[in-house]
């Protein structure tokens, strides 16, 4: 008894799969979420209420976060936001911006025994360990910075590590013609 040749289907189907995996993989390498635009740049901050970090009973709403202000979205596993933490305690020191974090997806001890151990440069932080400000915030990865004006309206963002020179692209966006 013959066997039957495998269809050529069969035989090409795995060729089509690596070449459609290795497309997938190149664009992720060339991809920049800073270059996408967020759907919240010139909006107002959306509303989202999470427990506060050093006090669970007590809940706190990006209603109440004073303005202008930065969000960073942050965890104390994520090495990029160790890397910006000193220039968030610059940032919050100079008091010319109210500081906001919110710690996502984190273990909630980790986290408050960071802030212990590195200082605290948040005038207030949310514990999102179950991931509820990924849709209001558009969450991509960590860490990612809002810049919010004194009206309450989103003015930038920014993902990735904080550094000095983002700082202050980020800031130029508050006296930009177009606010």
């Amino acid at each position: 008894m013959s066997e039957k040749p495998a269809p050529r289907l069969l035989l090409i189907l795995p060729i089509v799969l690596m070449v459609t995996l290795g497309v997938f993989y190149a664009y992720g390498l060339t991809f920049d979420p800073n270059k996408s635009p967020s759907r919240l740049i010139g909006k107002a901050l959306p509303n989202v209420t999470l427990p506060a970090l050093h006090d669970t009973q007590k809940e706190i709403s990006s209603l109440h976060f004073k303005k202008p202000a930065i969000i960073t979205i942050w965890a104390s596993w994520c090495s990029a936001c160790r890397a910006e933490h000193e220039l968030l305690m610059d940032i919050a020191a100079q008091h010319r911006f109210f500081v906001y974090g919110v710690d996502y997806q984190d273990d909630l001890e980790n986290a408050r025994a960071y802030l212990k151990a590195q200082g605290d440069p948040f005038d207030g932080v949310m514990f999102d360990g179950a991931m509820s400000s990924a849709q209001p915030f558009d969450v991509l990865s960590l860490p990612q910075t809002y810049l919010i004006d004194q009206n309450g309206i989103v003015r930038a963002r920014y993902v990735g590590t904080l550094t000095k020179e983002v700082w202050q692209m980020l800031q130029a966006t508050l006296n930009s013609p177009e606010n």
